[in-house]
């Protein structure tokens, strides 16, 4: 199987690197692609032809969604690499709306699990597709931000786009939609 790489280099977080291979997006990084190649071990060169498509998927929705354009995300999720829990958790998180918020103990209590919201907190610490996987959506019953693969001031900036008042590393305002 083989692996086809894409990266955005102008954004306003920075470069953002991610791979594809013939079953859909396997990763997103805030770091440049070789860096990313280096961190994750990939030495494949052969090109996904089906990789490549989910590749040019993501270029357009990723550049929409920062840009304020595009709110929900087609791109095809390579979901294999992962264990079972975390499959659970960032599929709920795949489903919360743009605009809103969970904390991490409202995902436990849909997981069926209510005291698990560290675990939760956990899964999503190693989310492999930040903004596809919107885990910035995700935040402490009191409304902090607690952490992001790519920093706190990551995270706010995406809530940030997405209407949030942050202040503090803290939502103050949460977006209300109709």
């Amino acid at each position: 199987m083989g692996i086809t790489f894409g990266t955005l280099t102008a954004t306003p977080l920075g470069e953002i690197s991610f791979y594809a291979g013939d079953n859909g997006l396997k990763r997103v990084a805030f770091i440049p692609l070789d860096v990313l190649k280096k961190k994750d071990g990939i030495q494949e060169t052969r090109p996904s032809l089906s990789g490549l498509g989910t590749i040019g998927i993501l270029l357009t929705e990723l550049n929409e969604y920062l840009f304020g354009i595009r709110k929900n995300f087609s791109t095809k999720i390579n979901w294999e690499s992962m264990g079972a829990f975390q499959r659970k958790v960032l599929s709920l998180t795949a489903e919360i709306p743009y605009g809103q918020v969970r904390t991490y103990g409202e995902l436990a209590k849909e997981l069926g699990k209510p005291g698990a919201s560290r675990a939760v907190g956990r899964a999503l610490g190693s989310n492999p597709m930040p903004i596809v996987i919107p885990c910035h959506r995700v935040i402490g019953a009191d409304g902090g931000l607690r952490g992001y693969t790519d920093g706190i001031q990551t995270k706010a900036f995406l809530l940030s786009l997405e209407g949030h008042v942050v202040e503090s590393g803290k939502v103050t305002k949460v977006l209300e939609h109709q």
